[in-house]
């Protein structure tokens, strides 16, 4: 079975609440819709993360809100900040690190730094088709000179269609780009 794959940058979700201190009035503004009209988007806003050992501008905040805080950065990201952030699912931010998030109107301390765990969104029908479940874990290889399997990518049911997620530093290291098409082997 084919899945196309989608790169994914560092970037950061937040609450309402964390926006208007960020943002103030303004808030957040749309974009881009990064994978379907009425899906998640990319807006018009960047903040600043700050680690112990360093600052990595113009991050991008996604929309819309959500009811926690998670900036989903690269390993790369990690050394610069000075932070150990654990590979974790959406939403899951046990042990995440803590980063000092500022915006133009303001700054907030939020244990919100996390390795995004690869994943695949799969629409309910194609996993029932297929006999996947949520939360299942499969493999999935890359072609070409440099072609890896990567393990451990975890299923999440929902939505339609179906796409890969991977940070970039793992695509690169692949040599896989924005919608290439990748095997699932189990």
């Amino acid at each position: 079975m084919q899945v196309k794959v989608m790169l994914s940058n560092h970037h950061i979700h937040l609450k309402q609440e964390i926006v208007d201190k960020l943002f103030g009035e303004k808030g957040i503004t749309f974009n881009k819709y990064l994978a379907g009209e009425g899906g998640p988007y990319a807006s018009n806003e960047f903040v600043d993360l700050e680690g112990p050992k360093g600052r990595i501008a113009h991050v991008r905040v996604l929309g819309p809100c959500r009811n926690y805080n998670q900036a989903e950065l690269l390993k790369t990201d990690c050394f610069k900040l000075g932070i150990d952030a654990p590979v974790r699912s959406s939403g899951d931010l046990e042990g995440a690190a803590m980063l000092k998030v500022i915006g133009p109107c303001g700054e907030a301390e939020l244990p919100c730094g996390i390795l995004a765990h690869r994943h695949i969104h799969m629409g309910k029908d194609i996993a029932e088709n297929n006999g996947f479940v949520h939360g299942q874990r499969v493999k999935v290889k890359t072609e070409g000179i440099r072609a890896v399997t990567f393990e451990n990518v975890i299923i999440g049911i929902g939505g339609k269609g179906m796409v890969m997620h991977v940070d970039t530093e793992e695509g690169n290291a692949a040599l896989v780009k924005n919608g290439d098409m990748l095997t699932i082997l189990d």
